[in-house]
C-alpha cells in the first residue's frame, strides 16, 4: 500500500489521535466512499455550462468576473485540501478551477 511504510502511517493516525480510513463505522465509511463520486460529480455539473457556452459561442449572458474569483477561490481550496491531505477535496477543486479557466476564457473569446 505505502511501499513499507503502512506501519509508519498508522503510527500517525495513532499520534495525531485521527480516526482510521476507512472508518469502522459503517455510516461513516460509506461517507467517505461517497465523498470520492462527489468530488468527481462536481466538475461534471459545470460542463452543461461550458458546452453551450462553447457551442452557442456567446457568453454575453455570463459574468466572467463570477467565473475568476470561482477560479480563486477554488484554487485556495486546492492548497487546502493538499496541506490537509484530503484527496477527494482536491480532485474536485482541481477538477473545478480548471472548468473555471475554460469559462473564462470562452466568455472573454465570445463576448
Amino acid at each position: 500500500m505505502l511501499g513499507g511504510f503502512h506501519h509508519l502511517h498508522v503510527r500517525k493516525r495513532i499520534y495525531k489521535e485521527l480516526k482510521a480510513f476507512p472508518h469502522p463505522v459503517f455510516w461513516k465509511r460509506m461517507l467517505d466512499y461517497v465523498m470520492y463520486v462527489v468530488a468527481l460529480a462536481t466538475p461534471v455539473a459545470l460542463l452543461p455550462q461550458i458546452l453551450h457556452l462553447y457551442r452557442v459561442k456567446d457568453g454575453s449572458a455570463l459574468s466572467w468576473e463570477s467565473f475568476s474569483l470561482f477560479f480563486v477561490i477554488n484554487t485556495l481550496w486546492v492548497v487546502y485540501a493538499s496541506v490537509h491531505r484530503e484527496v477527494p477535496l482536491a480532485i474536485s477543486c482541481v477538477l473545478c478551477a480548471i472548468l473555471d479557466v475554460a469559462l473564462v476564457y470562452g466568455i472573454l473569446l465570445y463576448s
